[in-house]
């Protein structure tokens, strides 16, 4: 349906990296200082990864990103996302870089830092022999608990299901990042598919805003550029003339500033700011939106599915009647109806749907559903439990009689379709208990222990879970020196809105709206290697 996660990758990551800058002052480029597997021979790889690995100004003063995890994606010849997972260490001069087909935030992010305590204690054999392990694991099932030695164990995480706070790091900071109101025309900026520029001081919040937001657009998958954060040779992508959603770190906006700009979206999270020449968010239905403030505000000061779940219930307003369009005739093919999908809502829907029929992200869905319906495999994920769940479906009397079908027909893809469901399925509607009732200061505090850690003062121990939550890569014994002077999360520049709540001293800035500039001029997109450039 349009994702571009790659199905079934040949192993649980390509290549382990440990990329070096040695001198940052210099005009010297980052250079491999050794890899795993050692006779992995993909030159163009080796030759972009390290661009990504050091994505800000090497000249400015303000520049600390020791302990920093974040991640770059770049795309393969069939547009699949490579995830590059990164830490910086040693005073920023050193990065450990995994490249992986698969979206394992969490478990990444914990193998490099045991990665990097096994480094700076000389421990050589250690890291390679977690590293081999890995490697050679056949892929395992969601759910299922890998051990690759005494201290490392890890749960391999589902993807199917809804991101939770806070134990999906992405959607945790961003939603602590950026209050509602800047979240909310964020979201409608994507629908429009605007070119959008995110920018922050810190790498980690930056890549986590990007893919934290973009992940709300579910079922649906953002399908046009998509870079998370971006090299600094290759700002001349903030003036392509198609939609894209980028990050970059703060230390390059002057340089980007001075860029031809014009109609661009730009989310600064250091100060909660948004500036859009656009009305994006007073264009959709306010019978979609004003239900999805409320939902967020009212669970800004717990955790679990909820944040995730508003916007899926927002997806579902807006998209769950496409049953209601799909044509079906005997012998032929099911297709599916624009005017159908169009002419039966309100005015206002109306009005959003003309445009949301020419969205790449809407035609990728759609085309997706057909496929599997004229396969006969069907389709259940939680978009689906949410459309019969509510009233979003209108008459999809077309789709259940293809069930009727199918079902009639004999039975055997009926039951397909039915059995297709994850058996999380069943508790998908299930508030997350274990913290339900947590309250905004104790997940402050959690990530505040958790920077700690990623900053080199964590704990000696090999839990499974961490403090704050978040499952993963036990760590080894023995603490982690310090790479660095410590940063906790109140050492970062002032977010104005934590979880929706306004702090007792502090001002909620602006949402600042620009109208459309006349002049907007269009620049060819540079052609470069090993980016996602899919238009």
């Amino acid at each position: 349906m349009g994702s571009r996660i790659k199905e079934n990758p040949e192993s649980t990551f390509e290549v382990y990296l440990e990329v070096v800058l040695v001198d940052k002052h210099s005009s010297a480029k980052p250079e491999v200082q050794r890899q795993f597997p050692e006779d992995y021979t993909d030159q163009e790889t080796l030759q972009t990864v390290p661009q990504f690995c050091f994505p800000f100004s090497m000249d400015s003063l303000t520049v600390n990103q020791v302990g920093q995890n974040f991640t770059f994606v770049l795309t393969d010849i069939e547009s699949k996302q490579r995830f590059g997972f990164c830490r910086l260490s040693s005073g920023a001069h050193t990065c450990f870089c995994i490249l992986s087909y698969l979206p394992w935030f969490e478990v990444f992010y914990k193998l490099l830092n045991i990665i990097a305590d096994y480094t700076v204690k000389g421990q050589e054999s250690q890291w390679h022999e977690l590293l081999a392990s890995l490697h050679s694991l056949p892929l395992p099932e969601p759910g299922v608990p890998v051990h690759l030695g005494v201290h490392s164990f890890f749960t391999v995480p589902d993807t199917s299901e809804l991101p939770s706070i806070p134990e999906n790091r992405n959607l945790t900071e961003y939603f602590v990042a950026v209050d509602v109101n800047n979240m909310l025309h964020l979201y409608a900026s994507m629908l429009y598919e605007r070119r959008i520029l995110i920018c922050c001081s810190k790498l980690s919040t930056l890549t986590a805003c990007v893919h934290g937001s973009a992940a709300m657009l579910y079922p649906m998958h953002w399908q046009h550029v998509y870079i998370p954060v971006l090299p600094q040779h290759l700002l001349d992508y903030c003036c392509a003339p198609m939609p894209y959603l980028i990050g970059v770190h703060s230390s390059l906006m002057e340089k980007v500033r001075g860029m031809a700009l014009d109609d661009v979206v730009v989310l600064n999270v250091d100060t909660n700011t948004l500036e859009t020449p656009y009305d994006d968010l007073q264009s959709l239905p306010n019978d979609v939106v004003a239900p999805l403030k409320s939902r967020l505000k009212k669970v800004s000061t717990t955790t679990g599915d909820g944040v995730a779940r508003a916007f899926l219930k927002s997806q579902a307003a807006l998209f769950g009647s496409y049953r209601s369009a799909l044509q079906i005739e005997p012998g032929e093919p099911i297709t599916f109806s624009e005017e159908s999908f169009i002419n039966h809502r309100s005015s206002a829907m109306r009005h959003f749907l003309q445009n949301a029929i020419q969205l790449q992200l809407f035609k990728q869905f759609i085309d997706g559903r057909l496929d599997l319906l004229n396969s006969g495999e069907g389709f259940s994920d939680i978009f689906e439990e949410e459309i019969s769940m509510g009233e979003y479906a209108g008459n999809d009397k077309n789709y259940h009689q293809w069930l009727f079908t199918v079902k009639k027909g004999g039975g055997a893809i009926f039951q397909t379709v039915k059995t297709k469901a994850n058996p999380a399925m069943k508790t998908v509607y299930k508030f997350a208990k274990d913290h339900a009732k947590m309250r905004i200061k104790e997940v402050r505090s959690r990530l505040k222990q958790r920077e700690q850690t990623e900053n080199g003062f964590s704990t000696a121990g090999s839990a499974v879970i961490d403090d704050d939550g978040m499952a993963g890569f036990a760590s080894p014994a023995g603490a982690v020196p310090s790479e660095g002077p410590l940063r906790t999360w109140e050492d970062r520049r002032p977010i104005t809105v934590h979880f929706g709540q306004v702090g007792l001293n502090e001002a909620r800035p602006p949402t600042l709206l620009k109208r459309p500039s006349s002049n907007a001029t269009a620049v060819p997109l540079p052609k470069r290697s090993g980016v996602d450039g899919r238009g």
